[in-house]
């Protein structure tokens, strides 16, 4: 059933086109909310720590996603789950910007939390399953594959972070509502154009799952944990958190620690957005010359460089500088971590996938609210100075995760 998939180069280039089109539109859809967060904070006049709360509900609607996502994956498919996380996403996303455009019967922040509460289940299921395939592909074609999957993703957030921005300039003002309408009315038509697609890549994953049972006599995916998959969660949250952390508090930071316009906040995110991208789409370069586990040490030296600009200079020119030494460090630590846990042990890849990705948005369900209730006691630095020192376990687990002759250099020159 794969081989079939897998020989035709049209059913492989098809399905990695489905998944990073679906990435291109999450990532627009989250770059839309991101961009807007001051506006929205502000419109819905919030504390800090109240936002964080708000935040709490793109997180707490992702705890059923993180439960239930693998198993579902498992038996219903990548391709249901995947349709189930577009849609919640894109009804997500209208609803967290209702309460500024229409009155409401529960106080607006509640009825935002409660639109980020879908994006946050949509997302997640979405994600994981995208995530799922891609490990699967990477796995049986030898060559990476996560990381311009990630690009996919970042590359949208960039697009609709300059899309953010120059809504929300003073020369346009458009409104939040107005904006989101039009997000989510184009990232419908992308959604529906990557589902035609889906099939070949729920084709992939069945039938990965099935030579796994067919190996080990499973009537499930079975997990071999070993210290090497445990490093890979743990470095996995990490970055996540480390990613995630501009996803939710850059724009907040930058516009409560220097009074900056809610425009420059939006560009300095759509930088943060475009470095992420530029070194995804590159990623696979890096990789075959460096390795995963200098890859991974390097990322988070650069993130947490970059991190420690933000804090300790306020100049915009020097925080433009940190933001882009963050990106850089940020985007290929998610990634290059998965395919590191792709490529280990033994049993169903898919599972190992589930596993890794679940403790990926598990840094995403506990980040927001607990980076909010230190920034309302110590200030946001203060949350950013604990990310920047988390940076430092990749660095220490990197050579845990990553042995020298697990390498995808040296793996993909054994193939050939």
């Amino acid at each position: 059933m794969f081989r079939k998939a897998a020989k035709g180069s049209f059913g492989t280039f098809s399905a990695r086109e489905a998944l990073f089109a679906a990435f291109f539109a999450g990532g627009f859809l989250m770059a839309t909310w991101i961009t807007r967060t001051p506006a929205i904070r502000e419109g819905l006049g919030l504390s800090i720590a109240e936002m964080g709360l708000v935040f709490l509900g793109l997180s707490l609607g992702s705890i059923p996603s993180l439960i239930f996502a693998p198993v579902l994956i498992h038996r219903a498919g990548a391709r249901l789950m995947t349709l189930l996380g577009e849609a919640l996403m894109l009804l997500g996303v209208f609803l967290a910007a209702l309460p500024l455009a229409l009155p409401m019967p529960l106080p607006g922040g509640v009825v935002t939390a409660l639109g980020l509460g879908l994006v946050g289940f949509g997302s997640v299921f979405l994600d994981i399953a995208m995530n799922v395939a891609a490990g699967v592909i990477e796995a049986r074609r030898g060559k990476p594959v996560l990381t311009t999957l990630h690009a996919c993703f970042s590359f949208g957030e960039a697009v609709g972070a300059f899309f953010g921005f120059g809504f929300g300039c003073v020369y346009l003002a458009v409104s939040p509502m107005t904006h989101f309408l039009m997000a989510v009315g184009l990232m419908a038509l992308v959604f529906l154009l990557s589902t035609l697609r889906l099939n070949e890549v729920e084709a992939l994953v069945r039938a990965s799952g099935e030579e796994a049972e067919k190996k080990t006599g499973a009537l499930k995916p079975k997990l071999r944990i070993t210290g090497s998959l445990i490093a890979a969660v743990i470095v996995v949250f990490v970055v996540a958190l480390c990613e995630g952390t501009a996803n939710d508090w850059l724009p907040i930071l930058l516009r409560e620690s220097m009074n900056a316009s809610t425009s420059f906040a939006a560009l300095a995110f759509a930088v943060f957005a475009s470095g992420l991208a530029a070194v995804r789409f590159s990623g696979t370069f890096w990789l075959m010359r460096f390795g995963k586990r200098r890859v991974l040490m390097g990322s988070a030296l650069l993130a947490l460089i970059g991190l420690l600009v933000i804090i300790f200079f306020k100049a915009p020119l020097f925080v433009m500088l940190g933001v882009v030494f963050w990106a850089a460090g940020a985007a290929l630590g998610f990634p290059v971590a998965l395919s590191a846990g792709a490529a280990m042990g033994e049993g169903d890849p898919a599972a190992r996938m589930s596993l890794l990705s679940s403790a990926g948005y598990g840094a995403f369900l506990a980040g927001p609210p607990t980076l909010g209730f230190i920034g309302e006691e110590m200030g946001l630095s203060a949350s950013f100075g604990l990310v920047a020192l988390l940076m430092l376990l990749p660095v220490l687990l990197a050579r845990r995760m990553t042995p020298a002759e697990g390498e995808v250099a040296h793996r993909v020159l054994e193939r050939k």
